[in-house]
């Protein structure tokens, strides 16, 4: 909404494909800013799990029980730490569901 919003406050009477126009602009840059992030918590893990491995290699902590440099652990931690996120998304989705099904068939 930021184009749309300097379009507005330019105090000037514009057409309406001024608006469309500010608004299919608006709509390109959320997606991208909404892929950015995506790329940037992508990113992020990674560089996580590479510190953490570099840590446990300096750390010598090859020599436990449970290795974190094993190459199935990381996916393990990675997806354990996703599955509350999974849960409450499909949760959410079953509610939506729900909802939509009460409100279509009242």
């Amino acid at each position: 909404l930021v184009l749309g919003g300097i379009a507005e406050m330019a105090e000037e009477e514009f057409n309406d494909s001024v608006r469309e126009t500010t608004d299919a602009l608006d709509a390109l840059g959320n997606t991208t800013a909404a892929t950015g992030k995506g790329f940037a918590i992508g990113s992020a893990v990674l560089a996580a799990v590479a510190l953490m491995a570099a840590f446990a290699n300096e750390a010598n902590l090859a020599a436990q029980s449970v290795s974190l440099l094993d190459p199935v652990v990381f996916p393990g931690i990675l997806l354990g730490a996703l599955m509350p996120f999974v849960f409450a998304a499909l949760t959410m989705l079953s509610v939506r569901c729900a909802l939509v099904c009460a409100i279509l068939y009242r």
